[in-house]
Parts: C-alpha cells; sequence; structure tokens
C-alpha cells in the first residue's frame, strides 16, 4: 500500500480555501444552490487533483457519494483514535446520527474505505477535518460494515491499495 495522505491534504487544503475565500465571503453564494454547485466543483477538483494525479478512474457522479475500495483510512496510533459511527440505514438515507457505542478504532482493526471530507456545518466557514469512509469490514463487530465512520484526519493516514493487494 502507498501512503497518498499528503494528495489528500493538497486537495482538502484546496477545497477548502475555494469555499473559505471564494463562496462563504459573498452573501449571494451562502445559500444551498451555491453550496451544490460548490460540491459539483469539489468533486471536479477531487477527480483531478486526487485520482488523476494518482492514476485512477472513479465516476464523478460517484464521487463523495459511494466508498472508494482503493482508498482505505487508517489510524496511526497503535492505540486507535476516537472514531463516530453513524445509526444502521443512516448510510441509504444520507442522514447522520453518530451515536454508536463503538467509539474507539485500532490500526488493521477494520477496512475503511475513503468516501469524504465532512464538515459539521456545511454553510459555515469550513475545515474538512473529519473524513468519512465506508465500513467494508470489521471482524470484532461484523454488525458495523456496511455504515459510515468519522474520524478526525489527525489521527490517521490514507493509503491507496494497489489491484491486487489486501
Amino acid at each position: 500500500m502507498e501512503d497518498v495522505t499528503g494528495v489528500f491534504d493538497h486537495y482538502r487544503i484546496t477545497v477548502r480555501s475555494i469555499w473559505n475565500t471564494g463562496f462563504w465571503p459573498d452573501p449571494a453564494f451562502q445559500d444551498w444552490e451555491a453550496q451544490e454547485r460548490f460540491e459539483e466543483v469539489s468533486r471536479i477538483l477531487f477527480d483531478e487533483l486526487v485520482l488523476t494525479k494518482l492514476d485512477l478512474e472513479w465516476q464523478i457522479s460517484d464521487i463523495f457519494r459511494k466508498p472508494m475500495p482503493f482508498f482505505r483510512i487508517q489510524p496511526t496510533s497503535d492505540y486507535g483514535c476516537p472514531v463516530m459511527i453513524d445509526r444502521e440505514g443512516d448510510a441509504l438515507t444520507g442522514g447522520g446520527v453518530w451515536n454508536d457505542p463503538v467509539n474507539r478504532l485500532r490500526p488493521l482493526e477494520a477496512e475503511l474505505h475513503f468516501i469524504q471530507f465532512f464538515d459539521w456545518d456545511k454553510m459555515n466557514h469550513i475545515d474538512l477535518q473529519h473524513y468519512m469512509a465506508g465500513i467494508a469490514v470489521f471482524a470484532a463487530q461484523p454488525h458495523l460494515v456496511g455504515r459510515r465512520a468519522l474520524i478526525d484526519r489527525q489521527y490517521l493516514k490514507v493509503f491507496r491499495v494497489k489491484q491486487g493487494e489486501a
């Protein structure tokens, strides 16, 4: 696996800056329509700054909507890190109540696939400090497979899994 955390950080800083300096300061862009246009721009930038740079392809309409199995999110500390996991069914409905009692994750304890960066308030300045990931495998907690997890970026790295790697 290849550590691509720096590529993700470059994208994160770029897109955060575009929203915080280009969209948010202008009252004409402080509405949900502008936020939806920004999400379209964000998908295009992710496609170019991350996927194209890493010679990967993903349907642009699926970017930030479906877990990307070639990007794995892993905690960096052997002691694990805080994690928030959504309720069953929220991944399908787009809901977001992050109150599962499992609140800590150790490296290699679960297989997490990148979905998107996350901020609690999309209609304010953003930091994109959380990664949202799909839980693909969790041997100790199999009932969590298919749900989403939020992890603060300071606790993790992103790895590119090449075809044929486990």
